[in-house]
């Protein structure tokens, strides 16, 4: 009989949604942002709006980096997200936005 193979899968970690603002309607954009970015600063997220993508590049692939750096984004987007309207939420919801592009693209609202 063959030994058992063991992979590791990762796991994002939890992240606790208390304190996140009230959800964004659409109004009152900057005070809502300003609630977010301290939000995000308490759970140390805040770069996933200020850090786009690390290059990957032929000579340096900084693939750790770069998986570090997805982790924290997903984890960001997704709460970003959770403190937008229903409404919202279905217009922004598209996996084709960052993080940082989803806050860049409200903030043009």
């Amino acid at each position: 009989m063959a030994e058992p193979i063991y992979v590791a899968i990762p796991i994002a970690p939890k992240v606790n949604l208390i304190g996140l603002p009230d959800k964004f309607s659409g109004q009152f954009l900057k005070c809502w942002q300003q609630q977010m970015k301290s939000w995000l600063m308490m759970k140390g997220l805040l770069t996933v709006i200020q850090v786009t993508r690390p290059k990957l590049t032929d000579t340096n692939p900084r693939t750790v980096e770069i998986a570090q750096w997805t982790e924290k984004d997903q984890i960001g987007k997704g709460a970003i997200l959770s403190a937008l309207s229903n409404t919202l939420f279905n217009v922004y919801c598209s996996d084709s936005y960052t993080a940082k592009s989803l806050w860049d693209e409200l903030d043009q609202k």
